[in-house]
């Protein structure tokens, strides 16, 4: 969550495609950020073991923005945080949704 100039993607989202469609939804009437990008099962983090256990669960990550993620460059005086406000209303929404 420390870019997000060029939007974000959603792992998991084909396999969520109700969800997925009310948080692109919110975020095309809102604008919080340029876009909202669907992406298939994917094993990249945390969620996929919840995934195997057929528990609903997404993985969102930013787009844009510095390349360091997860090296010796990735350190947190270098993370620009652009869109994290909006992200975070973008996010705040979807679940107030439910």
């Amino acid at each position: 969550m420390g870019t997000g100039d060029q939007g974000v993607t959603v792992v998991n989202g084909t396999v969520h495609k109700k969800e997925f469609k009310k948080l692109a939804v919110l975020n095309l009437k809102k604008k919080y950020v340029e876009k909202v990008k669907v992406r298939g099962r994917a094993a990249n983090s945390d969620h996929y073991w919840f995934s195997q256990r057929q528990i609903p669960a997404v993985f969102i990550y930013t787009l844009g923005g510095i390349t360091a993620y997860h090296d010796v460059f990735d350190k947190s005086e270098t993370l620009p945080l652009t869109e994290f406000n909006d992200l975070s209303k973008l996010l705040i929404g979807f679940i107030n949704s439910f």
